[in-house]
């Protein structure tokens, strides 16, 4: 009988704790669902420098599991991948090929290539490569 109530118990813990970390998945996946405009790359975070334009900013779409954006001179598009353990990663993004001044585009995309994983505290979003950060987003009014 012991037995029989520590079974079940064990699988009632098992059963929560993956209904837990589903619903943290849905629940990090809907607040990514927004535009997010570029605060720091690198550690940098004056860049005026980088960007002569405009800033970067990315668009989530995590129903159609895509982003959308602009990485300071041309407009962004691609696959997204988002996993348990707030793995995330953007595939195959395609861009436009407008001549842009200084080079903060090739820093940025080069950037969006080596995420490996994102932390959301609040309104930022940082993106990670193991760990390390790259960048720093706020999300942006709509």
């Amino acid at each position: 009988m012991k037995k029989s109530v520590l079974l079940l118990c064990t699988l009632a813990l098992l059963t929560s704790s993956c209904t837990t970390s589903k619903n943290s998945l849905a629940s990090m996946m809907n607040l990514l669902n927004a535009k997010w405009a570029l605060q720091s790359l690198a550690g940098q975070s004056n860049l005026g420098e980088l960007f002569s334009n405009k800033l970067p900013f990315l668009q989530f779409d995590t129903a159609a599991k895509r982003v959308s954006g602009n990485n300071g001179c041309n407009n962004l598009s691609g696959p997204l991948t988002i996993e348990d353990g707030n793995k995330i990663s953007f595939s195959q993004l395609a861009a436009t090929k407008m001549a842009c001044p200084g080079n903060g585009e090739n820093a940025f995309m080069d950037a969006l290539n080596k995420v490996t994983n994102f932390k959301l505290d609040g309104g930022v979003l940082t993106l990670l490569s193991q760990g390390q950060e790259l960048m720093k987003l706020t999300k942006a009014n709509p």
